[in-house]
Protein backbone atom coordinates (compact mmCIF):
# COMPACT_ATOMS: atom_id res chain seq x y z
CA UNK A 1 0.00 0.00 0.00
CA UNK A 2 1.63 2.91 -1.26
CA UNK A 3 1.77 6.29 1.14
CA UNK A 4 2.48 9.05 -1.13
CA UNK A 5 3.21 11.43 1.42
CA UNK A 6 5.53 9.44 2.88
CA UNK A 7 7.62 8.28 -0.22
CA UNK A 8 7.05 4.88 1.19
CA UNK A 9 5.07 1.56 1.07
CA UNK A 10 3.98 -0.71 3.80
CA UNK A 11 4.36 -4.35 3.36
CA UNK A 12 3.78 -7.38 4.95
CA UNK A 13 5.13 -11.09 5.08
CA UNK A 14 5.30 -13.95 6.83
CA UNK A 15 8.00 -16.50 6.96
CA UNK A 16 6.09 -18.73 4.31
CA UNK A 17 4.98 -15.91 2.26
CA UNK A 18 1.60 -16.22 2.75
CA UNK A 19 0.45 -12.33 3.17
CA UNK A 20 -1.55 -11.55 6.60
CA UNK A 21 -5.23 -12.04 7.04
CA UNK A 22 -5.66 -8.72 8.94
CA UNK A 23 -3.73 -6.82 6.33
CA UNK A 24 -5.04 -8.23 3.37
CA UNK A 25 -4.64 -4.42 1.17
CA UNK A 26 -1.09 -3.78 2.25
CA UNK A 27 1.36 -5.52 -0.62
CA UNK A 28 3.46 -8.24 -0.10
CA UNK A 29 6.68 -6.63 -1.17
CA UNK A 30 8.91 -9.79 -0.57
CA UNK A 31 8.22 -12.58 -3.48
CA UNK A 32 6.88 -15.52 -2.19
CA UNK A 33 9.53 -17.61 -4.54
CA UNK A 34 12.24 -15.88 -2.35
CA UNK A 35 10.98 -17.36 1.12
CA UNK A 36 11.58 -20.19 2.94
CA UNK A 37 10.24 -21.35 6.91
CA UNK A 38 13.58 -20.73 8.41
CA UNK A 39 15.01 -17.58 5.65
CA UNK A 40 14.65 -15.43 3.16
CA UNK A 41 17.24 -13.57 -0.04
CA UNK A 42 16.75 -10.17 0.32
CA UNK A 43 17.89 -8.33 -2.76
CA UNK A 44 19.11 -4.97 -3.47
CA UNK A 45 16.91 -2.11 -4.23
CA UNK A 46 18.23 1.46 -3.23
CA UNK A 47 15.62 1.62 -0.69
CA UNK A 48 15.67 0.99 3.17
CA UNK A 49 12.82 0.05 5.42
CA UNK A 50 11.60 0.42 8.96
CA UNK A 51 10.55 -2.99 10.16
CA UNK A 52 8.64 -4.42 13.40
CA UNK A 53 10.33 -7.55 14.52
CA UNK A 54 9.26 -9.08 17.77
CA UNK A 55 7.58 -5.71 18.74
CA UNK A 56 10.95 -3.69 17.97
CA UNK A 57 11.51 -1.03 15.18
CA UNK A 58 14.38 -2.06 13.03
CA UNK A 59 16.02 0.33 10.37
CA UNK A 60 17.46 -2.55 6.89
CA UNK A 61 19.30 -1.30 4.88
CA UNK A 62 20.03 -0.26 2.52
CA UNK A 63 21.43 -3.10 0.85
CA UNK A 64 24.49 -3.03 -1.57
CA UNK A 65 24.47 -6.96 -2.19
CA UNK A 66 21.77 -9.67 -1.63
CA UNK A 67 21.73 -11.05 1.94
CA UNK A 68 19.77 -14.01 3.78
CA UNK A 69 17.20 -12.89 6.21
CA UNK A 70 17.20 -15.84 8.81
CA UNK A 71 14.79 -17.39 11.67
CA UNK A 72 16.76 -18.95 14.08
CA UNK A 73 14.77 -21.08 16.44
CA UNK A 74 14.13 -18.56 18.83
CA UNK A 75 13.80 -15.13 19.13
CA UNK A 76 17.17 -13.58 18.37
CA UNK A 77 18.45 -9.68 18.48
CA UNK A 78 17.80 -7.77 15.54
CA UNK A 79 21.81 -6.89 14.58
CA UNK A 80 23.31 -7.13 11.66
CA UNK A 81 22.94 -10.91 10.54
CA UNK A 82 19.21 -9.32 10.72
CA UNK A 83 17.37 -12.69 12.65
CA UNK A 84 13.62 -12.13 12.49
CA UNK A 85 10.98 -14.36 14.97
CA UNK A 86 10.61 -17.78 14.12
CA UNK A 87 6.81 -18.06 14.65
CA UNK A 88 4.49 -17.26 11.94
CA UNK A 89 3.74 -14.30 12.32
CA UNK A 90 3.67 -11.33 9.83
CA UNK A 91 6.19 -9.16 9.34
CA UNK A 92 5.07 -5.72 8.83
CA UNK A 93 8.00 -3.03 7.22
CA UNK A 94 7.41 0.45 5.74
CA UNK A 95 10.20 0.70 2.60
CA UNK A 96 10.95 4.03 2.10
CA UNK A 97 11.97 5.44 -1.22
CA UNK A 98 15.52 5.77 -2.06
CA UNK A 99 17.19 9.26 -0.81
CA UNK A 100 14.37 9.53 2.45
CA UNK A 101 14.70 7.32 5.37
CA UNK A 102 18.35 8.69 6.17
CA UNK A 103 17.27 12.45 5.95
CA UNK A 104 14.09 11.34 8.60
CA UNK A 105 16.69 10.09 10.56
CA UNK A 106 19.34 12.51 10.37
CA UNK A 107 21.68 10.02 10.10
CA UNK A 108 24.12 9.33 7.05
CA UNK A 109 22.57 6.10 5.20
CA UNK A 110 26.70 4.75 4.69
CA UNK A 111 26.40 4.03 8.42
CA UNK A 112 23.02 1.94 8.21
CA UNK A 113 24.18 0.16 4.48
CA UNK A 114 24.20 -3.63 4.64
CA UNK A 115 23.30 -3.97 8.48
CA UNK A 116 19.46 -3.74 10.87
CA UNK A 117 19.81 -1.98 13.39
CA UNK A 118 17.27 -0.97 15.94
CA UNK A 119 15.74 2.46 15.80
CA UNK A 120 16.08 3.35 19.16
CA UNK A 121 20.43 3.75 18.52
CA UNK A 122 19.74 5.76 15.94
CA UNK A 123 17.45 8.41 17.30
CA UNK A 124 16.46 7.25 20.90
CA UNK A 125 14.05 5.79 23.10
CA UNK A 126 12.29 9.19 23.60
CA UNK A 127 12.68 11.05 20.19
CA UNK A 128 9.23 9.75 19.36
CA UNK A 129 5.50 10.62 20.78
CA UNK A 130 3.70 8.21 22.75
CA UNK A 131 1.00 8.01 19.82
CA UNK A 132 4.18 5.92 17.66
CA UNK A 133 3.35 3.10 20.48
CA UNK A 134 0.64 1.40 18.65
CA UNK A 135 -0.62 -2.09 19.34
CA UNK A 136 -1.12 -2.69 15.39
CA UNK A 137 2.58 -2.57 13.32
CA UNK A 138 1.32 -0.98 10.31
CA UNK A 139 0.16 1.87 12.28
CA UNK A 140 3.02 1.88 14.28
CA UNK A 141 5.22 2.75 11.52
CA UNK A 142 3.23 5.24 9.63
CA UNK A 143 3.07 7.10 13.35
CA UNK A 144 6.53 6.71 13.50
CA UNK A 145 7.51 7.86 9.47
CA UNK A 146 5.19 10.95 10.03
CA UNK A 147 6.56 12.20 13.49
CA UNK A 148 10.25 11.63 11.77
CA UNK A 149 8.52 13.51 8.67
CA UNK A 150 7.46 16.99 10.87
CA UNK A 151 10.88 17.08 12.42
CA UNK A 152 12.72 17.76 9.05
CA UNK A 153 12.86 20.00 6.47
CA UNK A 154 12.92 17.62 3.35
CA UNK A 155 15.20 17.70 0.69
CA UNK A 156 13.75 16.76 -2.85
CA UNK A 157 17.56 16.41 -4.20
CA UNK A 158 18.20 12.87 -3.31
CA UNK A 159 14.83 11.70 -4.37
CA UNK A 160 15.50 13.86 -7.94
CA UNK A 161 18.98 12.19 -8.26
CA UNK A 162 17.54 8.45 -7.46
CA UNK A 163 15.07 9.52 -10.43
CA UNK A 164 17.71 10.52 -12.66
CA UNK A 165 19.95 7.60 -12.42
CA UNK A 166 17.04 5.12 -12.89
CA UNK A 167 16.40 7.14 -16.13
CA UNK A 168 20.22 7.49 -16.86
CA UNK A 169 20.54 4.09 -16.44
CA UNK A 170 17.57 2.66 -18.63
CA UNK A 171 18.83 4.92 -21.38
CA UNK A 172 22.65 3.45 -20.97
CA UNK A 173 23.62 7.16 -20.02
CA UNK A 174 24.90 6.82 -16.85
CA UNK A 175 27.64 8.99 -16.59
CA UNK A 176 28.42 10.33 -13.60
CA UNK A 177 30.22 13.87 -14.44
CA UNK A 178 27.11 14.18 -16.41
CA UNK A 179 24.65 13.58 -13.93
CA UNK A 180 26.74 15.37 -10.96
CA UNK A 181 26.63 18.70 -13.76
CA UNK A 182 22.82 18.57 -13.99
CA UNK A 183 22.90 18.76 -9.75
CA UNK A 184 25.94 21.45 -10.04
CA UNK A 185 27.87 19.06 -8.17
CA UNK A 186 31.55 17.63 -9.41
CA UNK A 187 31.98 13.88 -9.47
CA UNK A 188 33.63 13.92 -5.96
CA UNK A 189 30.65 16.21 -4.02
CA UNK A 190 28.49 13.28 -6.34
CA UNK A 191 30.25 10.34 -4.44
CA UNK A 192 30.48 12.10 -1.36
CA UNK A 193 26.55 13.30 -1.09
CA UNK A 194 25.54 9.73 -2.82
CA UNK A 195 26.90 7.78 0.46
CA UNK A 196 25.18 10.04 3.04
CA UNK A 197 21.98 9.71 1.01
CA UNK A 198 22.13 6.11 -0.16
CA UNK A 199 24.66 4.09 1.47
CA UNK A 200 26.80 4.00 -1.79
CA UNK A 201 27.92 6.08 -4.71
CA UNK A 202 25.92 7.10 -7.85
CA UNK A 203 27.09 4.35 -9.85
CA UNK A 204 26.42 1.30 -7.57
CA UNK A 205 22.73 3.17 -7.05
CA UNK A 206 22.37 3.31 -10.94
CA UNK A 207 23.33 -0.47 -11.46
CA UNK A 208 20.96 -1.28 -8.60
CA UNK A 209 18.01 0.54 -10.11
CA UNK A 210 18.50 -0.71 -13.54
CA UNK A 211 18.43 -4.53 -12.12
CA UNK A 212 15.60 -3.75 -10.89
CA UNK A 213 14.11 -2.59 -13.81
CA UNK A 214 15.02 -5.81 -15.43
CA UNK A 215 13.42 -8.03 -13.17
CA UNK A 216 9.96 -5.82 -13.17
CA UNK A 217 10.04 -6.71 -17.45
CA UNK A 218 10.95 -9.96 -16.40
CA UNK A 219 8.47 -10.60 -13.43
CA UNK A 220 5.82 -9.20 -16.68
CA UNK A 221 6.75 -12.16 -18.73
CA UNK A 222 9.38 -10.86 -21.33
CA UNK A 223 12.38 -12.93 -22.29
CA UNK A 224 15.98 -11.99 -20.37
CA UNK A 225 17.09 -10.33 -23.74
CA UNK A 226 13.74 -8.30 -23.74
CA UNK A 227 13.84 -7.25 -20.48
CA UNK A 228 17.30 -6.67 -20.90
CA UNK A 229 17.15 -4.19 -23.96
CA UNK A 230 14.17 -2.71 -21.92
CA UNK A 231 16.51 -2.06 -19.05
CA UNK A 232 19.12 -0.44 -20.79
CA UNK A 233 21.45 -3.55 -20.99
CA UNK A 234 23.67 -3.61 -23.58
CA UNK A 235 22.91 -7.32 -23.69
CA UNK A 236 21.47 -9.91 -21.74
CA UNK A 237 24.91 -11.22 -21.11
CA UNK A 238 25.72 -7.83 -19.29
CA UNK A 239 22.55 -8.17 -17.50
CA UNK A 240 23.49 -11.59 -15.85
CA UNK A 241 26.80 -9.94 -15.40
CA UNK A 242 25.10 -7.21 -12.90
CA UNK A 243 22.66 -10.23 -11.38
CA UNK A 244 25.89 -12.43 -10.54
CA UNK A 245 27.22 -9.24 -8.76
CA UNK A 246 24.71 -8.31 -7.00
CA UNK A 247 23.45 -11.24 -5.90
CA UNK A 248 27.02 -12.78 -4.87
CA UNK A 249 26.89 -15.67 -7.27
Amino acid sequence: MRIPRLRAALWTSTPDGTPSSDLAEVAVRVPPATIAPAASVIVPDGCMDLIVIDSRVVIAGADSSARTFSAPSTHGEATGSASVPAVAEPIVGLRFDPGVLPQLLATSAAELVDQVTPLDAVIGRRALGAGTFADDSASRLVSIAEALTSRVEFNHRPVELAMLLDVSADQQRSDIAEVAAQFAYSPRQLRRLSADWFGYGPKHLAKVLRWQAARAHIDAGRTRTAAAAAAGYADAAHLWRDEKSLLGL
